[in-house]
């Protein structure tokens, strides 16, 4: 089997860029073990591939793969280099000459870089790119992208909009945590090092031309008949929901029932688009349909943004329309390739942006799943089959990042895009005509959108109705990247060699088993003990084959964030034990977890004689391997068990209450304040968690205390023991 050597090449450079995730993606500082570790992997590689590839595959010279090998290497240097570093930051020299202005408020001009959004919580959130920054002393010109984040939104703002802005400057941390989202490297993924915080609009200019001012046109002729949630879904599903401020209530209702692809400008719209475009001038000669496809193809792109989902699909489609014209014909899986090195040329670091991978593993399955599928039913009508074939297709190739990235499966995705396949297309087209006709005809393309919204209404009723049902969001435990190598490993070799088709069947089952496997087993098999930080008060988290409860101690909302990351990276949707402290006779903690998990038994600690839910001293409970009890209300003394292994929660302590407990060996979490001489020789524990700093306190040396303002997240296993899982 001849194959192309372009291909081959293009494969070396998107296999060398990939392999950077041996270093964690995107970093700045890789040591020289992750880069001789890369190196190795490359050259181990190559020489893999020069022994299988002759024997089993193609026939092709060596020279060919070492010189794949040797463009891998340069790709992983070009990545390297186009990598956003701190220390290049213009905007970070300039702090470290002047360090007041990450204290004092300053004021920032330049231009809005991308679409407004507005949070659940009522502020809007951008991108910005400065020209200017004031402080109250001086004014220094600068180019840099910033975060920003606007707390009252006084006018209207759009992308392209020039401003001047009130606010302080800042520069976000990484979290004390492998769960919680890490803002610093979000930014730096898009090429940002700074937040601003701005609470006041100086003044804004919006532009009288480019094409900001066209999409905004667009998505007024949307709100003209129809109510303005159900025109901001129809922009949405036409321009993409990154250039459309979609309500998060509305987006995240979408992402809920697996259609978030339909408010991404994708390659579905490409198609939906160009087809259209090809069916309008299907009686004009072929340079007329790729002048026509060409044209209708830039100009979407221009107004959807430059995502790399859209301009994979604007590359393969212009490529398309190429080869209509040159009466040539296209290679889908060479061009998909070919389509990935050239946005990966302009941008490396999109090899780790999630909209590109899942972009071009849905296209993937389109083009190699798609038929076996079909011919699997041929039963019945060819139409339909397409129709159920395509959502499975490419479903089966995303489905298991999407579990790796999430950790939640939309149960009723399949079925939703086989029912919506047309309504989708009638609604997504009819929103392009709809803005195309507007923009010259307003009240036209206003009534274009009006008649739209009768599908639009049906389809969202219907979705939250689905949504609604039993099991919609199926949590499951986050997939290892080893575990998601394996899957795809057994997936290409189905497609790939001709033993894996011939046990295709038995494969499949196998690959289903053991998805399933490493998405649940891991639930029942795993015993830690997590405790985060919730202000001065400790919050814990039992997981032990299957079973979990939560100790949740402070008010506070600092700890939220990891809190709710690691129990749905865990899988978790269902508390087994919600225990909290009452503060007073009258004040019982609200906790956070109450509306968003299934709580089995909650229990407060108190002294309440009449409810059943509150703890009494010495009152054991048993869930699954997990035995706790209150041993004493003042100061408050929990006690959990796991196996042989016992964890004590102190609570405050004051000088009127009475003596502790004689208590037997085990781990000790509690604020450091309440540690003392007498209590250290009393217990003498076998390790402890301070909730809090080490200045200053007389254990500050001790190597048995692990001290979480330093140490960020502790965890307990029964292997490691205590140990920091905060990020290096």
């Amino acid at each position: 089997m001849n194959i192309n050597h372009g291909a081959i090449l293009c494969f070396g450079y998107v296999l060398g860029l990939f392999l950077t995730c041996l270093w964690g993606g995107i970093n700045a500082n890789p040591t020289v073990l992750q880069w001789v570790t890369v190196l190795g992997a490359i050259t181990a590689l190559t020489g893999l591939l020069i022994w299988i590839l002759p024997r089993h595959f193609w026939q092709m010279r060596a020279q060919l793969v070492l010189n794949s090998g040797l463009i891998a290497l340069l790709a992983v240097s070009y990545f390297q280099f186009r990598t956003p570093n701190l220390a290049r930051s213009p905007l970070f020299q300039l702090t470290q000459e002047e360090a007041t202005l990450l204290k004092y408020p300053i004021e920032i001009s330049g231009k809005i870089a991308s679409q407004p959004r507005t949070k659940s919580t009522g502020k809007q959130t951008f991108w910005f790119t400065t020209e200017i920054l004031t402080t109250k002393f001086e004014q220094f010109p600068i180019q840099e992208k910033l975060y920003i984040t606007l707390d009252e939104i006084e006018q209207e703002i759009k992308a392209g909009d020039n401003a001047t802005l009130q606010g302080r400057l800042y520069q976000p941390k990484s979290p004390k945590d492998p769960w919680s989202f890490d803002f610093a490297k979000y930014l730096q993924k898009n090429n940002a090092f700074f937040g601003f915080k701005s609470w006041k609009i100086l003044s804004s200019q919006s532009s009288s031309f480019g094409i900001s001012r066209v999409r905004e046109k667009i998505i007024n002729i949307h709100q003209r008949f129809l109510d303005p949630d159900k025109a901001t879904l129809l922009s949405a599903m036409v321009l993409g929901q990154k250039v459309v401020d979609l309500p998060e209530s509305l987006y995240h209702l979408w992402v809920k029932a697996g259609l978030a692809y339909t408010v991404a400008a994708s390659g579905f719209h490409v198609s939906l688009l160009l087809g259209f475009t090809q069916w309008l001038t299907r009686k004009k000669t072929v340079k007329m349909q790729f002048y026509a496809g060409v044209t209708i193809l830039s100009f979407y792109v221009l107004l959807t943004g430059f995502q790399p989902s859209i301009l994979r699909a604007a590359l393969m489609g212009g490529a398309g329309l190429t080869a209509l014209v040159l009466d040539r014909q296209v290679k889908p899986l060479s061009l998909l390739l070919l389509a990935a090195t050239l946005l990966l040329l302009y941008n490396p670091l999109w090899i780790w942006d999630l909209g590109f991978q899942l972009s071009f593993l849905a296209t993937f399955g389109l083009l190699t799943t798609l038929d076996p599928i079909q011919k699997k039913l041929d039963f019945v009508p060819p139409t339909i089959a397409t129709v159920i074939a395509i959502p499975m297709a490419a479903s089966l190739w995303i489905l298991p990042l999407l579990a790796y990235e999430f950790n939640v499966i939309a149960t009723y995705s399949i079925p939703l895009s086989i029912l919506f396949s047309l309504p989708i297309a009638i609604v997504s087209l009819g929103g392009m005509l709809s803005g195309a006709i507007g923009l010259f005809i307003p009240i036209l393309g206003g009534a274009i959108a009006y008649l739209v919204g009768f599908p639009l209404s049906a389809m969202l009723w219907l979705v939250e109705k689905v949504v609604a049902l039993p099991a919609s969001n199926l949590s499951v435990a986050s997939l290892h990247w080893s575990q998601l190598m394996i899957i795809y490993g057994i997936m290409l070799s189905i497609w790939l060699t001709k033993w894996g088709q011939r046990q295709s069947k038995i494969l499949g089952l196998g690959l289903c088993f053991l998805f399933v496997s490493f998405l649940v087993v891991k639930h029942y098999t795993t015993t830690k003990i997590v405790v985060f930080a919730a202000g001065d008060q400790p919050t814990l988290i039992a997981q032990v084959n299957g079973k979990t409860i939560v100790f949740e101690s402070s008010l506070e909302k600092s700890v939220e964030s990891s809190l709710f990351s690691f129990l749905d990276q865990a899988g978790i949707s269902e508390i087994d034990a919600l225990v909290k402290p009452q503060k007073s006779e009258d004040l019982i903690v609200d906790s956070v977890l109450e509306n968003r998990y299934k709580i089995e038994d909650e229990y407060v600690t108190g002294i309440n004689q009449d409810d059943s839910h509150y703890l009494q001293p010495f009152e054991q409970k048993k869930i699954g391997n997990i035995r706790f009890q209150i041993l004493q209300e003042k100061p408050l003394l929990f006690e959990l068990r796991v196996a042989e292994n016992t964890f004590y929660i102190l609570g405050d302590c004051h000088a009127d209450d009475p003596p502790l407990l004689e208590l037997s060996k085990g781990y000790l979490i509690t604020n450091p304040k309440n540690i003392d001489l007498k209590l250290w020789e009393t217990l003498k524990p076998q390790g402890v968690i301070a909730i809090g700093s080490r200045r200053d306190h007389f254990l500050a040396a001790n190597s048995i205390i692990y001290w979480t303002d330093e140490d960020g997240v502790i965890q307990w296993t029964p292997k490691q023991g205590l140990i920091s899982v905060a990020p290096k």
